[in-house]
């Protein structure tokens, strides 16, 4: 994980090293599913809407990002979505 200064606060990146707003631009260039198993217990059925409110959710969170839940979603669904264009 690395550190960035943003304003007065420390953003730690996880280790995508994107910034949300580039993990945005990053979802909207991909084609994406309609529905999406991030994992066994977790299943998204509206991707656009996920992915919408996660962002508004992280765009709300003012701690530290890494222990945002929306963000740690969206991290897990990146990761989904990679192992699933691999497969």
């Amino acid at each position: 994980m690395r550190s960035v200064e943003v304003g007065d606060k420390d953003l730690k990146l996880y280790f995508c090293g994107m910034t949300p707003e580039e993990l945005q631009h990053y979802f909207q260039s991909k084609d994406l599913p309609e529905t999406l198993e991030i994992q066994q217990d977790m299943q998204v059925f509206d991707v656009q809407r996920f992915l919408s409110t996660s962002f508004i959710h992280v765009s709300l969170w003012k701690k530290d990002l890494s222990k945002c839940p929306s963000w740690i979603r969206l991290l897990k669904f990146k990761d989904a979505l990679e192992a699933k264009e691999e497969a």
